[in-house]
């Protein structure tokens, strides 16, 4: 049997594996799941026969496991292959079973983001080392549980590994028309707080100082500076302020995500909330509190993983599709690998749809597809890179 036989062979079981392995809940917050789905992925993943595998538990209580495998750590070119077993959807969302619908499309939480990419990753991998007669790559696959929650626990990690590995390949879902992220933006999380003085809004309204005030300016501004620089984006995204319609209110907050495209847009982007940070405090009235943090950096293209796009791209053909790469406004471990120094393309994983909602979809055709491209991929680097 060819290799391109036995992952077509395969497509049944890669559909009740994505479908099993989304049917544990595995929220970012959800512990005992992510524990749950971490063991079940492992014991699918120890088919690939990996010469060391351990099921890494985080010092925090609140964080889930990171699974590691590791074949040929002596070989002198060596892939690092990443993905993540958590979802968006914790114990609280409406949606929690994968199922099959009539259109024929596979619905359900982290079937596309990213259960189906390690579907993909376990099922390309294994026709590799089936296959692939004289293998001169060795590899490590990491699964963390922390990636939708911007890898605070697994970022160290992947900082250690990426010294180590010469390329990374990650399975995250492709773009909605199949194609790779070329470029990445980066991403970060920060939150505004105003405070002011809390009054009685009938008895005494003058002697309190609503800090709604400097939220909405600073929410106002945030979209000037959207306009000023159209590489930034802000987005004020979770506003709280007021306890009862009586009573002035003397906290305000804005929880809000920014996206950049270079390193020159987070220093511009800095100085520019700072100043406005500043403006805002307004001496005893207002006191103003802005807190935060790059949580991914722009991803850009390097002539490493331009090479890597133009292997993908060779692969596909071989399996006779198209592959175009494009840039993309989301964040994911890609972007901290590549500045940890490790070339990578990072969505080889599902085709599909609507991810981090309720109707996230998957294409089931495209398990066997991506697995083809991974295997044609790896065979190309095996030949490329000794």
């Amino acid at each position: 049997m060819k290799a391109t036989e036995w992952i077509n062979a395969q497509r049944a079981e890669l559909i009740q594996r994505v479908m099993a392995w989304s049917n544990i809940n595995s929220g970012s917050r959800n512990v005992p799941g992510l524990q749950a789905a971490a063991k079940a992925i492992y014991a699918d993943f120890q088919a690939t026969e990996p010469e060391f595998s351990e099921l890494l538990r985080p010092n925090q209580t609140d964080r889930g496991p990171i699974a590691i495998f590791r074949k040929r750590t002596r070989a002198a070119q060596r892939l690092l292959c990443f993905g993540h077993l958590d979802t968006v959807y914790g114990l609280e969302h409406p949606l929690q079973w994968a199922a099959l619908a009539a259109n024929g499309q596979m619905l359900g939480p982290g079937v596309c983001d990213m259960k189906g990419g390690l579907a993909i990753l376990l099922c390309g991998l294994s026709a590799y080392e089936r296959f692939v007669p004289d293998k001169n790559l060795g590899w490590t696959i990491i699964i963390n549980s922390d990636e939708e929650i911007g890898s605070p626990t697994s970022s160290d990690f992947f900082e250690s590994e990426a010294k180590k590995h010469r390329f990374g390949l990650g399975f995250e879902p492709a773009l909605e028309d199949g194609s790779l992220a070329s470029t990445r933006k980066g991403s970060g999380t920060f939150t505004f707080k105003a405070h002011g003085k809390a009054a009685h809004s009938g008895r005494n309204p003058t002697a309190g100082r609503n800090a709604l005030v400097p939220l909405a300016q600073f929410i106002l501004a945030s979209q000037r500076l959207n306009e000023q620089r159209p590489s930034v984006f802000l987005n004020p995204a979770i506003v709280s302020g007021g306890e009862a319609t009586n009573v002035v209110p003397d906290l305000a907050t804005c929880q809000l995500n920014v996206r950049t495209t270079s390193r020159e847009d987070e220093d511009w982007l800095r100085r520019e909330m700072e100043e406005l940070r500043r403006s805002l405090q307004d001496g005893d009235r207002y006191r103003i509190e802005l807190a935060g943090q790059f949580t991914a950096p722009p991803k850009m293209m390097t002539p490493e993983i331009s090479w890597l796009v133009t292997v993908a791209q060779r692969a596909a053909a071989q399996i006779g599709i198209d592959l175009d790469a494009k840039p993309t406004g989301g964040t994911c471990d890609g972007n901290r690998l590549a500045e940890y120094g490790l070339p990578n393309v990072d969505n080889l994983g599902a085709r599909g749809g609507a991810i981090h909602s309720e109707n996230e979809f998957l294409i089931p055709e495209s398990l066997v597809e991506r697995s083809q491209l991974l295997f044609a991929m790896l065979g190309i680097l095996n030949e490329q890179l000794r």
